[in-house]
C-alpha cells in the first residue's frame, strides 16, 4: 500500500509544475519526488546528467544501477532500469547474475567483474579496498570511477525514496519480470 500519495503533477501550479508537466513519460516516482517541490526539479536534472553526460558507458552504468537495485531491494529501479540495460546491450545471463548478486558470474567480462565489485564496496558502505579499487582502476578511469559512485548515489536515493514511500509501479510494469528475483541481498 502507498504510504505518501502520488502528487497529481497536471494540477501542480507554479514552474515546478510546467517543468515537471514538460517531461516525457509519467512515472509514479516523479509524482512522489514531487513532494520535494524545492528540488524534484535539480534531482531529475541530475539524473539526466548521470544518464547522458558521462564518460562512463551505458552499459556498465546499468549494469551498476541494476547492482544498486538487487542490493537494496529496489523492485521499483530494478523493473525500470532491466529493459534499459537491454537497450545498451545487457544480456539475459548478465541481469539474471545480478538478480542472484552473483557479482563473480562468468556472464561478465573481467573489466565487468572489477566494476561490479567495486560498485559493491562502494554500495556496502563506500570504503573500498586496495586490491579492488585497483582492479577497476586498470579498465576505468578516475573519472569513470568517480560517475559510478554518482550513478551509484544517485540509484540509491532512487530506490530508497521508493521504497520507505511504498511508491507504486506503473501499471506496465507490474506483471512478473526479472524483477523477482530482487530481494535482500546476497553475499
Amino acid at each position: 500500500m502507498v504510504r505518501v500519495p502520488l502528487v497529481d503533477i497536471e494540477s501542480l501550479e507554479g514552474p515546478v509544475g510546467d517543468a515537471l508537466r514538460s517531461r516525457p513519460g509519467k512515472l509514479n516516482i516523479v509524482g512522489m519526488m514531487a513532494h520535494a517541490q524545492g528540488c524534484v526539479v535539480e534531482q531529475l536534472q541530475l539524473g539526466r546528467s548521470v544518464n547522458s553526460q558521462q564518460d562512463l558507458d551505458a552499459l556498465s552504468r546499468e549494469l551498476l544501477v541494476l547492482l544498486a537495485a538487487h542490493l537494496d531491494g529496489g523492485e521499483y529501479v530494478w523493473r525500470q532500469h532491466v529493459p534499459i540495460a537491454e537497450r545498451h546491450g545487457a544480456t539475459k545471463a548478465k541481469i539474471d547474475a545480478l538478480g542472484k548478486g552473483d557479482i563473480a558470474s562468468k556472464a561478465f567480462s573481467a573489466d565487468e567483474r572489477a566494476l561490479l565489485a567495486y560498485g559493491a564496496q562502494v554500495i556496502r558502505g563506500g570504503q573500498v579496498d586496495d586490491i579492488t579499487f585497483r582492479a577497476a582502476a586498470r579498465r576505468y578511469s578516475h573519472r569513470e570511477l568517480v560517475e559510478a559512485i554518482l550513478a551509484i548515489g544517485y540509484y540509491m536515493t532512487m530506490n530508497r525514496l521508493t521504497a520507505a514511500t511504498c511508491t507504486p509501479l506503473e501499471v506496465s510494469q507490474v506483471a512478473p519480470s526479472a524483477a523477482s528475483t530482487v530481494g535482500a541481498p546476497t553475499q
